[in-house]
């Protein structure tokens, strides 16, 4: 791309639309399509495991896929929990799939552009679904999950980027905590549908075995002898992800547009402009955008002395900042990725994933047995306060969020460790810290990781930064899965919760010391800020 090319005064100006907020409004929200599809993705196991374990043969809906299931009897045998290796597997290899998906996302995001590469998210997805939702065979369906991990990967990173650099300044924040509304939004809509088709049915459990030993481990037993438990139709489900996939492809490809900072780095200087007309509300603010972004773009290159004399930002220049990874560690980017990385770190890190884990038993301790109805309590609470967050994240700065997120992230870790410390006693202290951590966690750490990494990173490295951000997120997120039942039963609950005091306590500093505000600020200021 030639300086001509980047400062192309006789491109034409822009006639800004009065709609072009809404405009930005909407396309934010077709691009959330992808993190709902993500958040479905990460849900499903939830309402689909206990079905395709123990499920017997004769209803395809309802299938069991998982072989060998093993029952965790209570003390004095009368009901159990089931776990499976494969249902294991099943799990925790999307995070696998993910980690793939973000080191793809970066050249994808770069080459093909943000559109495309959200659109191109769509086509594992599809595949995916349609592998596990149609197939009998368990290597099939752990492709299936695998490629849905990839697509993740693509979908976590790409979509925060798109909605970063079309969002205008003052909406920034809102529009990119849309992102997290999604995802969440996506688990609570299949925990929702597994809920709303559950069925009492018969399960591969008997009431009693030849010797006379109960098996049943849900502890029902209906009147044939068989043991009975609420499935849900898992088959059902998946197809409905294939659909709302399918959804994402379309609209990825017939109604977003390409971002101006993608257009323009390309050298498309003319559909540069003409997207900023349609995606703010006036012409002068998409002219200064305009003329902003080509400043950026020209300032990507070493500008000769005559030219920066002669004020032309436009010169031929010859040597282009480091790009790659290499780049995350030059000056001017080190610190922003250090920041990016850290807030992942105390998102996987802060006790989200051991509070989920732990919510059943915290709900049946309140007398809610039933895990679909627990799960979309949860979620549903989760969804609620990620859309207050999404109202306050341009009024109350991300930075003030994180804090007040970290304090009761803080204060109720540290009330679940002294329930788990005090023998499981009292119930209403483990609904009530339950309920207050998903809130406070909602609030700003659940959300402002993904929005400050679209924020925070220069132009002609943002794609890079952001993809190896969310491999790290992702690999923690695998870390801590992986990790989680050693370190609860090497330290107990209580400990494990303790420790997650800890960590949110250290979080609480950290923003404190090394996140700056970036509500209202352009990325040229931001740029600024950590120089």
């Amino acid at each position: 791309m030639d300086s001509a090319t980047l400062l192309d005064t006789n491109a034409p100006k822009s006639t800004a639309s009065s709609n072009g907020n809404t405009v930005a409004v909407l396309m934010a929200f077709v691009a959330a399509l992808g993190p709902l599809v993500f958040g479905y993705t990460l849900g499903f196991s939830s309402p689909s495991s206990l079905p395709m374990m123990v499920a017997p043969p004769g209803t395809w809906t309802f299938q069991a896929v998982f072989s060998n299931p093993s029952v965790d009897w209570n003390s004095d045998h009368t009901s159990g929990s089931v776990s499976s290796a494969e249902n294991s597997l099943f799990g925790s290899i999307v995070n696998v799939g993910a980690m793939i998906g973000a080191l793809i996302a970066a050249p994808l995001a770069d080459s093909a552009g943000r559109k495309l590469a959200i659109a191109t998210s769509a086509v594992p997805f599809i595949a995916a679904w349609l592998l596990i939702g149609l197939t009998d065979v368990f290597a099939a369906i752990l492709v299936g999950r695998l490629l849905s991990g990839i697509a993740v990967g693509i979908a976590s990173m790409c979509v925060p980027l798109y909605i970063s650099e079309t969002a205008p300044a003052s909406l920034r924040g809102g529009l990119g905590a849309v992102n997290q509304f999604a995802v969440t939004g996506g688990i609570l809509l299949v925990y929702l549908l597994g809920f709303l088709l559950e069925e009492k049915r018969p399960t591969i459990y008997s009431c009693q075995n030849e010797q006379g030993e109960d098996t049943c481990p849900f502890g029902v037993c209906a009147a044939n002898d068989t043991c009975d438990t609420i499935l849900s139709p898992w088959r059902v489900l998946a197809i409905v992800g294939a659909c709302i996939s399918g959804a994402l492809l379309v609209c990825a490809l017939l109604i977003l547009p390409e971002t101006p900072n993608h257009l323009v780095a390309k050298g498309k200087t003319t559909a540069a402009r003409k997207v900023l007309s349609r995606l703010r509300s006036s012409e002068a603010e998409a002219e200064e955008e305009y003329e902003a972004l080509l400043r950026k773009q020209a300032s990507t290159t070493q500008v000769s002395d005559t030219a920066e004399e002669m004020g032309n930002f436009a010169a031929a220049a010859s040597e282009p900042k480091v790009g790659g990874v290499r780049g995350l560690f030059s000056k001017g980017v080190r610190k922003q990725f250090f920041v990016g990385c850290m807030l992942m770190v105390f998102q996987q890190f802060s006790g989200i994933n051991a509070v989920i884990f732990f919510s059943s038993s915290i709900l049946q301790s309140g007398g809610i047995d039933d895990p679909n109805e627990g799960g979309l309590i949860v979620m549903a609470v989760q969804v609620l306060m990620t859309g207050v967050a999404v109202l306050l994240m341009d009024r109350a700065g991300r930075r003030m969020l994180l804090l007040i997120s970290l304090t009761g992230m803080t204060l109720f870790t540290g009330t679940l460790a002294a329930f788990y410390y005090n023998d499981n006693k009292p119930a209403w202290l483990s609904l009530t810290s339950l309920v207050g951590y998903i809130v406070f966690f909602s609030l700003g750490l659940g959300a402002i990781p993904w929005l400050i990494m679209g924020e925070i990173f220069p132009g002609h490295i943002r794609a890079t930064a952001s993809s190896v951000a969310t491999l790290l997120n992702w690999s923690f997120s695998f870390i801590v899965t992986l990790s989680f039942s050693a370190v609860k039963e090497a330290i107990t609950p209580a400990g494990t919760f303790f420790a997650f005091a800890g960590i949110c306590t250290a979080g609480f500093f950290f923003v404190l010391t090394f996140v700056p505000e970036t509500r209202g600020k352009s990325f040229a200021e931001l740029e600024a800020i950590f120089n």
